[in-house]
């Protein structure tokens, strides 16, 4: 422990004024005899004052909490539906975490197809923003998935056991990115076309045209074509996903949440 040194000298002197101080207080005039003279060499030790410990400062996260069952309130708010007339998936099969065998992984995002989401979904149904931002990410250069490529990546996530980064990536077709701050990404995927106008840097609002709904990505593009008409739009939080890792009532919930509606 550390300690504060003081001389006897400067001990006893303070101690002599205290008591006169406290004698008058008290009523009494009589003086104070001064103490001896203590050698300059004691010394007495004092205690330290009590000191409350400072905690640590807390360093908050950057990006919201995806798995929070009520909705973080740094994630803007409401959301508009990516398809005109659009609700959330039936299934929760169509929801983030269900498994995707084919690839070994789990979904991430929402599928809105044809008679599970209330919408008029075909080739071509327009794709709008969710929320207002700056687009990232626009392939207008994008090259269909091939039949060599649908096999390559089928071995290839065999082997692994998983769908790595890139074959996720090509699994997800044409796409729009859109960035709304905070860590805040949308992803809308498997677009058939990507509306005139829209490119990376262009400033977007919700409800805005980005594309079209198409099925370019999946194996159906090459196995069943026409078969696998849907728009898959994603809100990344950060690295991952909203409603990763929870149970379908919370992320049915947080979505819920998201557009408004609950």
């Amino acid at each position: 422990m550390e300690f504060h040194r003081v001389s006897r000298r400067a001990f006893l002197t303070l101690a002599t004024r205290v008591g006169a101080l406290a004698l008058v207080g008290c009523g009494g005039s009589e003086a104070v005899a001064s103490p001896p003279t203590p050698t300059p060499t004691q010394e007495l030790v004092l205690a330290p004052a009590l000191r409350t410990a400072t905690p640590a400062p807390v360093t908050p996260s950057a990006t919201p909490d995806p798995r929070s069952p009520v909705l973080d309130r740094r994630i803007p708010r409401p959301f508009a539906w990516p398809v005109q007339g659009g609700c959330l998936p039936q299934s929760d099969a169509l929801l983030p975490n269900a498994p995707r065998t084919y690839r070994n992984g789990v979904h991430e995002g929402l599928d809105f197809y044809a008679g599970s989401s209330c919408a008029v979904i075909q080739f071509g149904t327009p794709v709008t923003a969710m929320y207002a931002g700056t687009v990232v990410r626009a392939e207008l250069d994008y090259r269909d998935i091939t039949p060599e490529q649908v096999r390559q990546l089928g071995e290839l996530t065999a082997k692994q056991g998983f769908s790595d980064p890139q074959t996720l990536d090509t699994y997800r077709g044409r796409q729009v990115w859109v960035d709304h701050g905070g860590g805040i990404v949308t992803r809308y995927c498997h677009l058939s076309s990507i509306t005139p106008g829209i490119r990376v840097g262009v400033q977007v609002q919700a409800g805005q045209q980005l594309g079209g709904v198409g099925e370019s990505g999946t194996p159906e593009f090459i196995t069943a074509p026409g078969t696998e008409m849907h728009l898959h739009a994603e809100v990344r939080i950060g690295d991952t996903f909203l409603g990763e890792g929870v149970e379908p009532a919370v992320v049915r919930s947080l979505y819920l949440q998201l557009f408004g509606v609950a």
